[in-house]
Protein backbone atom coordinates (compact mmCIF):
# COMPACT_ATOMS: atom_id res chain seq x y z
CA UNK A 1 0.00 0.00 0.00
CA UNK A 2 1.35 3.32 -1.06
CA UNK A 3 2.38 5.79 2.32
CA UNK A 4 -0.16 8.08 3.07
CA UNK A 5 2.31 10.54 4.83
CA UNK A 6 4.44 11.16 1.10
CA UNK A 7 3.21 13.88 -0.77
CA UNK A 8 1.89 12.66 -4.48
CA UNK A 9 3.26 14.14 -7.20
CA UNK A 10 1.93 13.91 -10.90
CA UNK A 11 4.78 14.25 -13.64
CA UNK A 12 3.50 15.35 -17.03
CA UNK A 13 6.17 15.53 -19.66
CA UNK A 14 6.75 13.75 -23.64
CA UNK A 15 10.10 13.04 -23.13
CA UNK A 16 10.49 9.38 -21.94
CA UNK A 17 13.85 10.24 -20.58
CA UNK A 18 12.93 13.28 -18.60
CA UNK A 19 9.90 12.22 -17.00
CA UNK A 20 11.92 9.02 -15.79
CA UNK A 21 14.74 10.75 -14.44
CA UNK A 22 12.41 12.99 -12.48
CA UNK A 23 10.17 10.26 -11.20
CA UNK A 24 13.30 8.44 -10.15
CA UNK A 25 14.77 11.35 -8.32
CA UNK A 26 11.05 12.32 -6.45
CA UNK A 27 11.44 8.51 -5.12
CA UNK A 28 14.54 9.30 -3.83
CA UNK A 29 13.52 12.42 -2.78
CA UNK A 30 10.28 10.75 -0.80
CA UNK A 31 7.45 11.64 -2.72
CA UNK A 32 5.09 8.87 -4.44
CA UNK A 33 3.77 9.48 -8.26
CA UNK A 34 0.97 8.94 -8.22
CA UNK A 35 1.16 9.01 -12.50
CA UNK A 36 3.17 10.03 -15.36
CA UNK A 37 1.48 11.61 -18.61
CA UNK A 38 2.42 12.30 -21.97
CA UNK A 39 -0.16 14.93 -23.03
CA UNK A 40 -2.87 16.69 -22.16
CA UNK A 41 -5.80 14.06 -22.42
CA UNK A 42 -4.01 11.62 -20.18
CA UNK A 43 -2.81 14.41 -17.77
CA UNK A 44 -6.41 15.66 -17.40
CA UNK A 45 -7.70 11.62 -17.15
CA UNK A 46 -4.82 11.75 -14.35
CA UNK A 47 -6.19 14.52 -12.47
CA UNK A 48 -9.84 13.28 -12.05
CA UNK A 49 -8.90 10.14 -11.27
CA UNK A 50 -6.16 10.19 -8.92
CA UNK A 51 -5.65 13.37 -7.97
CA UNK A 52 -2.25 14.59 -6.88
CA UNK A 53 -0.86 17.03 -4.18
CA UNK A 54 1.22 18.81 -6.45
CA UNK A 55 1.87 18.68 -10.77
CA UNK A 56 4.89 19.20 -12.94
CA UNK A 57 4.24 20.06 -16.15
CA UNK A 58 6.25 20.03 -18.95
CA UNK A 59 4.84 23.28 -21.63
CA UNK A 60 5.59 22.16 -25.13
CA UNK A 61 4.52 18.65 -25.52
CA UNK A 62 4.09 17.37 -29.00
CA UNK A 63 4.28 20.50 -30.54
CA UNK A 64 2.26 22.64 -28.83
CA UNK A 65 1.37 24.16 -25.60
CA UNK A 66 -0.35 21.51 -23.81
CA UNK A 67 0.88 22.46 -20.45
CA UNK A 68 -0.88 25.67 -20.31
CA UNK A 69 -4.33 23.82 -20.96
CA UNK A 70 -3.34 21.55 -17.80
CA UNK A 71 -2.49 24.49 -15.98
CA UNK A 72 -6.08 26.33 -16.54
CA UNK A 73 -8.06 23.10 -15.74
CA UNK A 74 -5.86 23.04 -12.38
CA UNK A 75 -6.56 26.74 -11.78
CA UNK A 76 -10.48 25.86 -12.48
CA UNK A 77 -11.41 22.83 -11.17
CA UNK A 78 -8.28 21.76 -8.45
CA UNK A 79 -7.16 23.57 -5.53
CA UNK A 80 -3.39 21.79 -6.06
CA UNK A 81 -0.37 24.10 -6.84
CA UNK A 82 1.53 23.44 -10.17
CA UNK A 83 5.13 24.00 -11.75
CA UNK A 84 5.95 24.48 -14.81
CA UNK A 85 8.58 22.12 -16.22
CA UNK A 86 10.46 24.21 -19.48
CA UNK A 87 13.60 24.33 -21.32
CA UNK A 88 11.91 27.57 -22.87
CA UNK A 89 12.85 30.73 -20.99
CA UNK A 90 11.89 33.12 -23.95
CA UNK A 91 9.95 36.36 -22.87
CA UNK A 92 6.45 35.55 -24.78
CA UNK A 93 6.17 31.89 -23.11
CA UNK A 94 7.47 33.09 -20.09
CA UNK A 95 4.22 36.03 -19.91
CA UNK A 96 2.28 33.90 -21.25
CA UNK A 97 2.75 31.63 -18.53
CA UNK A 98 2.95 34.14 -15.77
CA UNK A 99 -0.79 34.34 -17.04
CA UNK A 100 -1.74 31.00 -15.36
CA UNK A 101 0.06 32.03 -11.86
CA UNK A 102 1.99 28.85 -11.83
CA UNK A 103 3.64 28.42 -7.89
CA UNK A 104 6.74 27.49 -9.68
CA UNK A 105 8.99 26.65 -12.27
CA UNK A 106 12.00 23.97 -13.27
CA UNK A 107 13.98 24.80 -16.23
CA UNK A 108 15.48 21.76 -17.94
CA UNK A 109 18.29 20.56 -17.16
CA UNK A 110 17.53 20.34 -13.48
CA UNK A 111 18.76 18.21 -10.56
CA UNK A 112 17.97 16.75 -7.14
CA UNK A 113 18.63 19.60 -5.34
CA UNK A 114 16.71 22.31 -7.58
CA UNK A 115 13.51 19.65 -7.41
CA UNK A 116 13.60 19.18 -3.68
CA UNK A 117 14.13 23.00 -3.27
CA UNK A 118 11.06 24.06 -5.22
CA UNK A 119 8.97 21.26 -4.33
CA UNK A 120 9.42 21.94 -0.83
CA UNK A 121 8.99 25.75 -0.98
CA UNK A 122 5.60 25.45 -2.83
CA UNK A 123 4.12 22.84 -0.82
CA UNK A 124 5.25 24.15 2.64
CA UNK A 125 3.19 27.64 1.13
CA UNK A 126 0.48 26.26 -0.55
CA UNK A 127 -0.79 24.25 2.88
CA UNK A 128 -0.03 27.47 5.05
CA UNK A 129 -2.46 29.05 2.78
CA UNK A 130 -5.04 26.97 2.50
CA UNK A 131 -4.81 24.91 6.05
CA UNK A 132 -7.73 25.51 8.00
CA UNK A 133 -9.76 24.81 10.99
CA UNK A 134 -13.66 24.57 12.08
CA UNK A 135 -15.56 26.81 14.96
CA UNK A 136 -18.37 24.99 16.15
CA UNK A 137 -21.23 27.18 17.57
CA UNK A 138 -24.31 25.63 18.38
CA UNK A 139 -25.26 23.86 14.90
CA UNK A 140 -23.29 25.76 12.81
CA UNK A 141 -19.67 25.05 11.90
CA UNK A 142 -17.75 28.06 10.42
CA UNK A 143 -14.39 27.18 8.11
CA UNK A 144 -11.57 29.34 8.85
CA UNK A 145 -8.29 29.21 7.42
CA UNK A 146 -5.23 29.33 9.72
CA UNK A 147 -3.48 32.63 8.78
CA UNK A 148 -6.99 34.64 9.30
CA UNK A 149 -6.89 33.75 13.15
CA UNK A 150 -5.71 36.92 14.93
CA UNK A 151 -5.54 35.78 18.26
CA UNK A 152 -7.71 34.26 21.06
CA UNK A 153 -9.39 36.17 24.34
CA UNK A 154 -11.25 34.35 27.20
CA UNK A 155 -13.97 35.79 28.76
CA UNK A 156 -15.29 34.08 31.64
CA UNK A 157 -16.49 30.57 30.52
CA UNK A 158 -16.28 31.87 26.97
CA UNK A 159 -13.83 32.30 24.13
CA UNK A 160 -13.39 35.09 21.86
CA UNK A 161 -11.78 34.07 18.61
CA UNK A 162 -10.81 36.93 16.52
CA UNK A 163 -9.81 36.49 12.82
CA UNK A 164 -8.97 39.00 9.99
CA UNK A 165 -12.88 38.88 9.29
CA UNK A 166 -14.85 38.43 12.39
CA UNK A 167 -14.79 37.64 15.57
CA UNK A 168 -16.98 34.72 16.84
CA UNK A 169 -17.61 33.62 20.10
CA UNK A 170 -17.43 30.10 21.92
CA UNK A 171 -18.20 28.19 24.94
CA UNK A 172 -14.51 26.71 25.40
CA UNK A 173 -10.97 27.46 27.20
CA UNK A 174 -8.08 28.55 25.22
CA UNK A 175 -6.05 26.08 25.67
CA UNK A 176 -8.78 23.42 24.66
CA UNK A 177 -9.87 25.00 21.57
CA UNK A 178 -6.34 25.66 20.72
CA UNK A 179 -5.50 21.65 21.31
CA UNK A 180 -8.60 20.32 19.92
CA UNK A 181 -7.85 22.21 16.61
CA UNK A 182 -4.39 21.64 16.43
CA UNK A 183 -3.20 25.19 15.68
CA UNK A 184 -0.15 26.05 14.75
CA UNK A 185 1.73 29.21 15.51
CA UNK A 186 -0.37 30.43 18.24
CA UNK A 187 1.28 31.11 22.06
CA UNK A 188 -0.38 32.28 25.28
CA UNK A 189 1.11 35.63 26.19
CA UNK A 190 -1.43 36.24 29.12
CA UNK A 191 -3.87 33.99 30.96
CA UNK A 192 -6.52 35.95 28.99
CA UNK A 193 -4.89 35.77 25.72
CA UNK A 194 -3.47 33.95 23.19
CA UNK A 195 -1.87 35.12 19.85
CA UNK A 196 -1.29 34.19 16.08
CA UNK A 197 2.61 35.05 16.04
CA UNK A 198 3.40 35.45 12.41
CA UNK A 199 0.18 37.89 12.43
CA UNK A 200 1.90 40.17 15.08
CA UNK A 201 2.45 44.04 13.90
CA UNK A 202 4.99 45.17 16.11
CA UNK A 203 5.77 44.01 20.01
CA UNK A 204 6.74 47.05 22.28
CA UNK A 205 7.49 46.45 25.80
CA UNK A 206 5.08 43.81 27.45
CA UNK A 207 2.27 45.04 24.91
CA UNK A 208 1.70 43.26 21.46
CA UNK A 209 0.07 45.14 18.45
CA UNK A 210 -1.82 42.92 16.01
CA UNK A 211 -4.74 43.96 13.31
CA UNK A 212 -4.84 47.94 15.55
CA UNK A 213 -5.56 45.47 19.20
CA UNK A 214 -3.12 45.92 22.26
CA UNK A 215 -2.87 42.86 23.93
CA UNK A 216 -0.77 42.17 26.97
CA UNK A 217 2.14 40.21 27.91
CA UNK A 218 1.96 38.76 31.37
CA UNK A 219 5.46 38.07 33.24
CA UNK A 220 4.19 34.36 33.38
CA UNK A 221 4.76 33.87 29.68
CA UNK A 222 7.06 36.60 28.96
CA UNK A 223 10.41 34.77 28.69
CA UNK A 224 8.50 31.80 26.71
CA UNK A 225 6.79 34.49 24.26
CA UNK A 226 10.01 36.07 23.69
CA UNK A 227 11.58 32.99 23.01
CA UNK A 228 9.27 31.77 20.21
CA UNK A 229 8.46 35.24 18.73
CA UNK A 230 12.73 35.72 17.92
CA UNK A 231 13.01 32.46 16.57
CA UNK A 232 10.22 33.47 13.79
CA UNK A 233 11.66 36.67 13.38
Amino acid sequence: MPDKTKSKVLIVDDDVFISEQLNSILEDLGYQVTEIAFNAESALQALKTNPPDIAILDINMHGRNQGFEIAKYIRENLNIPFIFLTSFADESTVNEASKLTPDGYLLKPFNEATIFSTLNIVLKRHRKTNSHFNIKIGHEIHKVKDDELLFIMSADKYIEIHTKAKKYLKRDTIDHFIQENELKGMKRVHRSYAVKIDNIDSVKGSTIYINNQEIPISNTYKEAFKKAYSSFL
